[in-house]
């Protein structure tokens, strides 16, 4: 499987984990008018989501691997067959 396919993959996998985690309903859960250590609690939960997001996204850009020299990617395809020399010299 191609890394930059896999890293797409994962992005938006990302993505909707966000969505699902930012939804309005769930939010309405955290809205009451609870707080910790007097911070309300949508606000602990928002903050935390946020850099929980942030982390996840700093893993998946971090550890995807990058593409090996043997596997080329498709810019340098495209450059070897147009620079290609046409006598084979």
């Amino acid at each position: 499987m191609n890394t930059s396919h896999l890293l797409g993959e994962r992005l938006v996998a990302l993505f909707l984990l966000a969505v699902l985690l930012l939804n309005p309903p769930l939010l309405l859960i955290f809205d009451s008018s609870n707080s910790v250590a007097q911070v309300p609690t949508l606000y602990l939960y928002l903050f935390v989501v946020w850099a929980l997001l942030i982390s996840l996204l700093a893993i998946v850009t971090e550890f995807t691997p990058s593409p090996t020299d043997d596997e080329p990617s498709t810019d340098e395809e495209l450059q070897s067959s147009v620079f290609r020399d046409p006598e084979g010299a």
